[in-house]
């Protein structure tokens, strides 16, 4: 069996396992409905998991509880960058999409509390724990007004990849570190000096020696080639960073679909949804990790008693989150506790 093919299957096996339990036989409800087709969105190539492997799984478990009556279309090439997807959906350009919250800022902001150091162990558990969460303590439909967010999913702990092998402040001192823009503080204290350039730059940064490392996901060392030009992997515990994706649709589209096509997408939505498309990274970091080892690539994990230090040097980013949060009349501290004990519940800690 090819390797895309055992990826399929273990994620239709998490999708098969997030449709248990759901009320009601949503095949015979939907079944009745008129067919509908939605678009999506895409702003990665259809090589990418999420076009050719995470998405689909999802995608069949929505069009079978549907009975076949609710189809999801991923567009064959991206028509726009992922800055603009949100754009796209809200003013009808496409029916629905996936995108990266912090490119919108305004509500998407207490949202962000995903994003900091440490938080999440794994893109499953990250993104079940994202979705209750915030739908919880914050509320989707107060927040997002512009759209209907039907799911949340985060990509697997970001890490540290670098050309030279580095374990700790001392080894990562000076070192010129690839980062998105919200990643330029924390690299600061921890003594590197960011370079912000855009992902798909990173292998180009890197190998003319602008960059002596960057911060991903494991996931990024294949789907970007980065294990060409770096061959060493510090792992954090949680990791340093992960990015949060709404799934997200056009509210006319939304509010025209039967009430049977509603039910099949808020059931598959949620935390089921977040539970399949978080395997989907996970399965993807994995894959990585395995090419990557092959390539020759050297791991190290980070020791307890450094980590503790580096939790130190970056605890900053807690307290601003929480600044904010209160700012907008949230109780940042009591969030930012429940976001860590609702991570925990996911983890069956």
């Amino acid at each position: 069996m090819k390797k895309r093919d055992l990826i399929k299957k273990g994620l239709a096996t998490a999708a098969l396992a997030a449709t248990i339990g759901l009320t009601g036989a949503l095949t015979n409800v939907a079944s009745a409905a008129d067919k509908v087709t939605l678009r999506m969105s895409t702003w990665v190539p259809s090589s990418h998991h999420l076009t050719a492997d995470t998405f689909p799984v999802w995608i069949k478990a929505i069009e079978e509880a549907s009975g076949g009556t609710l189809i999801i279309k991923i567009d064959p090439a991206p028509i726009a960058g992922p800055p603009a997807q949100y754009d796209l959906v809200r003013d009808g350009a496409a029916d629905m999409a996936y995108h990266v919250t912090g490119y919108t800022p305004g509500p998407f902001e207490v949202l962000r509390a995903v994003e900091l150091p440490f938080i999440s162990p794994s893109a499953e558990i990250g993104s079940q724990a994202a979705w209750e969460w915030y739908d919880r303590n914050i509320g989707f439909e107060k927040e997002f007004k512009d759209v209907k967010v039907i799911t949340i999913m985060v990509h697997g702990p970001g890490l540290l990849h670098s050309k030279d092998k580095i374990t700790n402040l001392a080894e990562l001192k000076g070192v010129k570190l690839r980062v998105g823009g919200g990643g330029v503080r924390m690299a600061e204290a921890l003594g590197a000096s960011p370079v912000t350039v855009s992902a798909p730059k990173t292998y180009e940064t890197i190998q003319k020696g602008v960059a002596g490392g960057t911060l991903f996901p494991f996931e990024a060392l294949k789907s970007f080639k980065l294990t060409e030009v770096v061959g060493n992997t510090l792992e954090i515990p949680g990791g340093l960073y992960t990015t949060p994706f709404a799934v997200i649709m056009n509210k006319a589209k939304w509010d025209g679909l039967s009430d049977a096509h509603k039910k099949v997408l808020t059931d598959l939505g949620g935390v089921a949804g977040a539970k399949i498309l978080g395997h989907g990274w996970d399965e993807a970091d994995r894959i990585a990790k395995e090419f990557a080892a092959k390539e020759g690539s050297k791991f190290s994990t980070i020791s307890d008693d450094e980590l503790a230090i580096w939790k130190e040097k970056i605890a900053f980013m807690n307290d601003d989150w929480i600044k904010m949060a209160d700012g907008r009349g949230h109780d940042g501290a009591a969030l930012l506790k429940g976001l860590n004990a609702t991570v925990k519940k996911f983890s069956g800690m």
